[in-house]
């Protein structure tokens, strides 16, 4: 599978072993048995000889499947994202079978809050929707654009911005999903209120259905502990993704599950230590991406900022607030922090104020924007992204429409730096660090990676040489790595941030920074 997928980055390529046993010309599982085996027959109650030819087949098929993936990988210079998935999977492992524990206390606390707030929101919502029933598009439709008297989006051209045409919807049904909510300019006081409750709404039943019900379900009745799967192939960045094992709850007489990679930030302080001795240390790689994307488009100005500490966040908050750098508070910095990044993943339109703060980070960070422009022209030309260090991305409906936008621009500026960011060097890092954590006795447990860190229940008399081990495998080991294996010499320090508490996410954070760049600083740039 992790085969397949390198070589068919398109999430939409099945991988399964009959799909890439018919793409390469390799003979498929004996129909017999399958079928035996869809129907629950119990493999003791199947035909022996048959089964024992099914099995040699299988070891057969997949080391001739592996010999083809090899050469075609050889050819296409992969083999080092490869050995990247590979190396990653006895970690992987270990995360997967550790499990992570809930604190019963503060789920239940967030439980209840989140409960009545929900009822608290909703009770005044219906104050402004009435008997409306939110669920039927036609009804919330009408209330809308009718009852509230919002103004439809619309496309270029004018015209308004509406699903194809159907029976009940001759001319297009007007737009009532959550994008299109949020887009919608409210000119009225009850239309701005509609619009704010709707979103506390979303957002509160969101938290409860996709997060803490499951939580209470295994407080309650699995003993606080929960183990997920993570996926090496399901996401076209190759990042990992995650989905926690279906618990079936009396309370809510069904099955449910969560996931651990886009779960709310604040939700890490509902897990804890397995054992008093131990603590939860996070170490996660410091504006990773952010650093990834300098070295991609050798950014002087990024690089400079980088080694001499800067706050980039001042810098977006200064834009956005129409103020001094040096008057920015933290207030204004906090608020600022979800749009420093845009631009980075292709951000180009908002409020006047974000478009301002959007093209003055292209003109800042040149290098950035002009490796962007590159890769979507190739794109544009090729309908696929390949990259210095073995990834393909493709585009196959990639076009510039008559306005001069591509509607594939923001993954073409994202695919490459999450790529090389979290699923390339967060993988080597966690390698490195669990063979050093292994090779020194440490009485360490890995619990979870998500994205750009680590999480791992550390004895409280290991963590100090356990953030040793960590410095050394994440600002030092992957560069190693990268120029070994990709090629790639890695200019920009890295930088790690290390959290250890009771709690995941809590405790002082401390920082560190790799004294590794090559990237010719000019100061004067800054």
């Amino acid at each position: 599978m992790l085969g397949e997928r390198v070589l068919h980055t398109a999430k939409t390529v099945p991988v399964g072993l009959d799909a890439a046993c018919a793409r390469w010309g390799l003979p498929a599982k004996d129909p017999f048995i399958a079928a035996l085996m869809k129907h629950g027959v119990c493999p003791s109650e199947m035909p022996g000889h048959l089964l024992r030819d099914r099995c040699r087949r299988d070891v057969e098929t997949t080391a001739e499947l592996y010999e083809i993936q090899r050469a075609r990988m050889a050819e296409e210079g992969k083999l080092g994202v490869m050995l990247t998935r590979c190396i990653l999977v006895p970690p992987l492992t270990e995360v997967a079978q550790a499990g992570v524990n809930l604190d019963r206390e503060r789920v239940y606390e967030e439980y209840w809050r989140v409960s009545r707030e929900l009822a608290e929101v909703s009770n005044e919502l219906r104050k402004i929707t009435g008997a409306v029933n939110m669920r039927s598009p036609k009804q919330k439709a009408k209330l809308i654009y009718e009852t509230l008297g919002f103004e439809e989006l619309t496309k270029y051209g004018g015209k308004p911005d509406r699903r194809p045409p159907n029976k009940l919807w001759p001319e297009g049904q007007p737009k009532t999903d959550a994008k299109t909510l949020v887009k919608l300019k409210a000119r009225t006081k009850t239309q701005k209120m509609f619009l704010e409750l709707q979103k506390r709404q979303a957002k509160l039943d969101a938290r409860l259905t996709k997060c803490l019900r499951f939580y209470k379900t295994v407080v309650d009745e699995y003993g606080g502990r929960f183990r997920a799967e993570f996926h090496q192939t399901r996401t076209e960045t190759h990042r990992l993704s995650s989905t926690a094992r279906q618990l079936y709850s009396s309370e809510f007489k069904t099955e449910l599950g969560a996931q651990l990679q886009n779960q709310p930030r604040d939700y890490k302080k509902l897990f804890c230590s397995p054992e008093p001795e131990y603590e939860v240390v996070e170490v996660d790689g410091a504006q990773l991406e952010f650093r990834v994307a300098a070295f991609l488009g050798q950014d002087r100005v990024a690089c400079a900022e980088i080694v001499a500490g800067r706050d980039i966040h001042r810098f977006s908050a200064a834009e956005l607030f129409k103020v001094d750098e040096s008057a920015v508070d933290d207030k204004m910095r906090t608020a600022a922090k979800a749009e420093t990044f845009k631009p980075l993943y292709g951000g180009r339109y908002g409020t006047d104020d974000q478009m301002r703060y959007y093209e003055a980070f292209r003109r800042k960070y040149a290098g950035i924007t002009k490796v962007q422009a590159a890769w979507l022209h190739e794109v544009l030309q090729t309908k696929t992204l390949r990259m210095p260090w073995g990834m393909e991305f493709p585009f196959p409906n990639a076009r510039m429409d008559d306005r001069g936008y591509c509607r594939d621009e923001p993954s073409v500026c994202n695919y490459p730096v999450q790529n090389l960011a979290t699923a390339e060097i967060i993988p080597v890092s966690l390698t490195y660090l669990y063979w050093r954590c292994k090779l020194s006795g440490l009485r360490v447990r890995f619990v979870n990676t998500v994205h750009d860190s680590v999480v791992a229940a550390v004895h409280r008399e290991d963590v100090e040489e356990f953030v040793e081990l960590a410095k050394q495998a994440f600002l030092g080991d992957t560069y190693t790595y990268l120029d070994a294996v990709y090629g790639l010499e890695m200019n920009v320090p890295l930088g790690l941030g290390v959290k250890a508490g009771e709690h995941w996410g809590e405790g002082a954070e401390r920082k560190f920074s790799a004294p590794y760049a090559k990237v010719p600083v000019l100061s004067e740039e800054v």
